[in-house]
């Protein structure tokens, strides 16, 4: 995937084409050095950003009226991948972890399919081959490593055994 999801358009702020963006990611200063954006694979300029305790407003070039911004209601924001935050050390982009084989000493459990972001850890939904669904936290004791590269999570057994949650 060469363009990383970065926030979603919630709604329209003001007239004069501002949009109130749901970030989604860790650092909200990031938006701050964005010379262009993708909403719905077009490209736009940023004019200008304003970033609060947990808000950031955009004002991108072309979109210059409320009936505008209105229009972007509920869209993604992308940036391309070269343009990403650079990630600290066993810190991934959860388009990267999605897909990921999950193994337990060698043998396929299944995959995650989805991350769940509530709290102090991720939550790492897996579609288990067996045909049930299990939830882990994303902590050091379950996860042995992870190599996004090729898609890929070890998971250690007895923490597993001990900390996975089953949707039967």
């Amino acid at each position: 995937m060469d363009k990383i999801t970065i926030g979603t358009i919630s709604k329209p702020q003001g007239i004069r084409g501002e949009v109130k963006v749901v970030p989604l990611t860790d650092d909200l200063s990031r938006f701050k050095k964005l010379a262009s954006v993708y909403v719905a694979d077009k490209e736009y300029g940023v004019k200008s950003v304003r970033v609060s305790a947990n808000d950031v407003f955009l004002t991108l070039k072309g979109v210059d009226d409320r009936n505008k911004a209105e229009e972007l209601r509920g869209v993604d924001i992308k940036v391309d991948r070269k343009d990403a935050v650079k990630l600290p050390k066993d810190r991934y982009f959860i388009v990267d972890v999605i897909g990921c084989d999950v193994e337990i000493e060698g043998e396929s459990i299944g995959k995650i399919n989805d991350i769940l972001q509530y709290g102090s850890a991720d939550i790492y939904v897996i579609d288990c081959v067996d045909g049930r669904q299990s939830m882990i936290p994303a902590i050091e004791r379950i996860i042995l490593s992870t190599d996004v590269q090729n898609k890929k999570i070890v998971l250690d057994r007895q923490a597993y055994e001990d900390l996975a949650l089953y949707e039967d």
